[in-house]
């Protein structure tokens, strides 16, 4: 009985001090809440319990993300930043932790070293819900930080007399990859760049909105393999060389972007200092103050379709093919006259308009029967092709991989979605092709004996995706191919 008594009381004893542990001691994470009341002081609680109590924001804020490990901090009300007292004021979260305003506001008016939200090394945080005001350093600056999000983080600033960046995400003092920007996200009247990234290495941006910047609206400099939604952007950098989207500093490869909207900016897009690998799929460009697109050594770049108008001029490419830009309002860019349908002989790399990919040989096969399908562009022999001319303005496309072998039509077929494959040159139509014009140096490719087009399956942007015949129709960039000299 004795015994009982004491196992009894331990146990009470042992579950009076786990009652009294936060929530971080049995591996969950805490939760904060920081709230101010009317009389203008903060509160900080953490699991329930007051880290403090005071006249400051940001000390609030970082009480509460110095006293908790992994979690969620609530912020509930708007304030501003305080003075920098001389060095970088600014909340600073830990790793694995989730900033929440809930969509209420910091505003920035304490001297040039206000900085909102500030990471220097520190990985896996979120920060959500944000709006910033006033004249911030940098509205949101992560410095060497990995798996980084930022969900609905909008600013509307004002000048401020350095930097004025609204955000930024670099390298420079560690390794910064898998930055994802999503929700609404909206920059105005930055002083300087709207985003900007400076070596990251795999990011997802979002939809972005950025208007009135002082620099560029987006700017991804060295940064790669990433995908960007839609950017819209106005009276960026207006009467300078920045653009509402800029890539820099040998940024790529791997850079895919939805669309560019643009108007009265510098300039709409804008590719410089040898960077290489980025794909636009459509641009609305107008009104810029000097070019709508300027290309500098850019290399495996394309703007696939689109329009540019009202430019000073519309489009400059320097050291760049003019295959890169495919929309209307850049016919003309210095290159020469267009290449006419019976000039078109030699070593090319056919890439699919709607894709940018390459027409591929598969499996780099050098028999007969392999099947021609689209690959990412690889730069090998098996996704070149010589075009050579057989009768008039008819055409035999051959792989430079397996000699003696050519695009051929599977069996003479005359149906929809008809196989195009390799095959052991004969002289027969179904091997031979016109090229005909489809603007902007886009070409459609006809079979002689049917009359259809060659088309990438289903309008796919996979690998893989199956190069069929089917009835020509007018718009559709997946029957439409880029000649780009590849010899």
């Amino acid at each position: 009985m004795k015994c009982r008594i004491v196992r009894v009381a331990w146990l009470a004893g042992f579950m009076t001090i786990v009652g009294q542990l936060p929530a971080t001691a049995y591996g969950y994470g805490a939760n904060a809440e920081v709230t101010r009341n009317s009389s203008g002081s903060w509160l900080s609680r953490v699991d329930g319990g007051t880290v403090y109590q005071g006249g400051r924001y940001f000390d609030a804020v970082n009480a509460a993300i110095n006293s908790m490990g992994p979690g969620t901090i609530n912020i509930r009300n708007s304030g501003n930043s305080g003075p920098d007292g001389g060095r970088i004021h600014a909340i600073r979260p830990q790793p694995n932790q989730t900033l929440d305003f809930h969509g209420h506001q910091i505003h920035a008016s304490g001297g040039d070293l206000i900085v909102p939200i500030y990471c220097d090394r520190r990985d896996n945080i979120t920060v959500k819900n944000l709006r910033v005001t006033g004249s911030p350093r940098y509205g949101v600056w992560f410095r060497g930080c990995s798996d980084v999000v930022l969900e609905n983080v909008s600013m509307d600033l004002s000048a401020h007399s350095y930097v004025g960046l609204g955000i930024r995400v670099d390298a420079s003092t560690g390794p910064a990859n898998n930055l994802v920007i999503r929700g609404r996200t909206v920059i105005n009247g930055s002083h300087g760049h709207g985003i900007e990234t400076y070596g990251v290495d795999g990011f997802t941006i979002g939809d972005v909105q950025i208007n009135n910047s002082g620099g560029a609206g987006l700017l991804l400099n060295d940064s790669r393999n990433g995908t960007v939604g839609r950017i819209v952007g106005d009276r960026n950098n207006r009467g300078g060389g920045y653009a509402t989207f800029r890539v820099a500093n040998t940024n790529g490869p791997n850079v895919h972007v939805k669309s560019v909207r643009s108007r009265n900016s510098g300039r709409g897009f804008f590719s410089v200092s040898g960077s290489h690998g980025t794909t636009i799929e459509e641009v609305d460009i107008a009104d810029s103050t000097s070019q709508g697109i300027f290309l500098e050594d850019a290399r495996d770049t394309y703007v696939l379709s689109g329009s540019v108008a009202y430019g000073r001029p519309n489009c400059q490419l320097v050291r760049t093919a003019s295959s890169s830009v495919q929309v209307a309002g850049c016919e003309s860019l210095g290159g020469g006259s267009p290449v006419r349908p019976d000039q078109i002989h030699g070593t090319y790399r056919i890439a699919p308009v709607h894709s940018g990919m390459a027409l591929d040989v598969a499996q780099c096969g050098r028999t007969n029967g392999v099947n021609i399908q689209q690959w990412d562009w690889l730069d090998n022999s098996c996704q070149k092709f010589e075009i050579q001319p057989v009768e008039g303005e008819w055409h035999r496309i051959a792989s430079v991989n397996a000699v003696g072998k050519v695009l051929d039509v599977a069996g003479a077929s005359m149906e929809d979605a008809a196989n195009v494959l390799l095959w052991g040159f004969t002289g027969g139509a179904n091997q031979q092709f016109r090229f005909q014009s489809a603007g902007a140096e886009r070409w459609r490719i006809v079979s002689r004996h049917s009359g259809q087009c060659l088309d990438v399956s289903a309008r796919s942007r996979e690998n893989g995706a199956n190069l069929v015949q089917w009835p020509c129709t007018a718009n559709s960039e997946n029957q439409m191919f880029r000649l780009i000299r590849a010899d």
